[in-house]
Parts: structure tokens; sequence; C-alpha cells
């Protein structure tokens, strides 16, 4: 396998295998999805114009270059070096062919725009604050969407979270059922709090941790230093009939009639 292929591999089956990371990173249409197939297929049979043409679709879909970026730094393959301001191949596993230098370079060159440098550039406040774990959930226009555990910094007046390649910024209280919107992409987004009891989500889900996030979550937040280890965790909801529910009183029972 060359690293192009890898490359087209790795993006189909993150939107396969982690749907939910489309939602946090980006989105893709069916027709991007359909696209890398059918591209992974002539790359398999020796088609060297499949490579061309995902380039052209990287060029011609700043929004998939967008998300395709973002994918690739979260799995390493790309990252940025001197501060931000020089995007570069990742550490590629021993077995695959590396990029040649020009491809890598045209490669890399799609990824990225001018307005992209300035972007990433401005991803961290320039005297960041402390890092702080907090749930987040991705709501994609609906009510509930997927969740995580992660550690984010704020911008000093708060009105503005970082988290990972995210820049958050407060809807100051025009959402429904979010509160932050990525200033990139529009997506919105919960950001609260960690629940104690780990019930954070508003329906039945399962919320997944960060790594750099889950010892601290678990031993500090949690108090079970015990499931340190867990990676996900499964929250029944604040408004599923599951959890135990106050009893109410019944007012209808007064007491014997005379």
């Amino acid at each position: 396998m060359n690293a192009g292929e890898l490359i087209l591999t790795e993006l189909r089956n993150t939107y396969r295998q982690e749907p939910w990371r489309i939602g946090f990173y980006g989105d893709f249409t069916w027709e991007d999805v359909q696209f890398l197939r059918t591209a992974i297929i002539r790359i398999q049979h020796g088609d060297t114009t499949a490579w061309e043409n995902f380039l052209h679709r990287l060029r011609a879909r700043p929004t998939f270059a967008e998300t395709v970026l973002r994918l690739l730094k979260m799995k390493g393959y790309v990252f940025y070096s001197n501060y931000a301001s020089e995007l570069m191949i990742g550490l590629l596993p021993p077995e695959v062919e590396p990029f040649p230098s020009d491809e890598a370079k045209v490669f890399l060159e799609c990824l990225q725009s001018p307005e992209d440098h300035s972007r990433v550039a401005d991803q961290k406040p320039k005297q960041p604050g402390r890092s702080q774990i907090m749930y987040i959930e991705y709501k994609g226009g609906a009510l509930a969407g997927p969740a995580r555990i992660g550690r984010v910094t704020f911008s000093q007046s708060r009105k503005t979270i970082y988290y990972g390649d995210c820049k958050l910024k407060s809807l100051k209280g025009r959402g429904y059922k979010a509160n932050y919107y990525d200033s990139a992409n529009g997506g919105r987004y919960w950001v609260s709090n960690c629940q104690t009891d780990g019930q954070d989500t508003l329906y039945p889900g399962t919320v997944e941790i960060d790594d750099d996030a889950r010892e601290e979550y678990w031993t500090e937040i949690r108090k079970r230093p015990d499931l340190v280890e867990r990676t996900s965790y499964r929250s029944e909801g604040k408004y599923s009939k599951r959890r135990p529910q106050p009893e109410k009183p019944n007012h209808h029972a007064t007491g014997p009639r005379s």
C-alpha cells in the first residue's frame, strides 16, 4: 500500500466506523464517500489518475479539503510545525510506501489555503488559559449528537473555547440545546462541566473520552480510579425514564374519608 491509498482508505473507514468524528471535524457528502470508495478501487488496480482526481476535488471543494485536513491531523498523518506555519506529512506505518517529496508538497498545498493559515494560527489564544476537562456534544441540528469528554482551553473572556482544531464561540444564549458554535463551519455544540455521576447527556447515549483527559476524568471528576482504562461510558440521560425519579406527592391521598 502506498501513502495515497492509505489516506483514502483512512478517510473512508473513518466515515464508516467512526461517523461521530465527521460531525466533530466537518462534513462529508454522500458523493464524497462514493468518490473515496471508487478511488480506492482504482488505485488498487493501478490507476494513477485516481489520486489526481482526489487532489482536484480538494482544490475544488475547500470545505471538503478542510474536513480532510482536520481528520488527517487528528490521526497524526499530517501536522503543523514551526508554530502552525508549515504543514508536513506525519509518521506513516512502516509498511506503507511514503510519498515522493514532490507529490507530498502538492498534496499538502491542496489541503490548505491562505485563509487556512490565518485560521489555524488563531486556533489558540496568544496567552492560553488553564485547560479544563469538559463535556462536549455535537448537535448537528438535532437535540442530541455524538458526545465526548475532552480537554479545552478558554479565551480570557471565556466566550471562546478551543478544543483540538475547533474554535467554538458562544451563542450568547441564542441557541436551543446548544451554547457554542464552530466558527469555521457553524456546527453547534453543547459544552458544560462534567457531571460527577456521568449522566451528562439529555437522552441515553455513549460518551467517548479523549486519551489526554481520561486519567483526570476518572480519578478527579468521577472518583473512580479503578475505571481509568475505560475510554467510554454509558449515560442514561437527563430525560431517560430509566433514571431514578423522585417520588411525587399523591394529592388525592388525603386520608380516609369520614
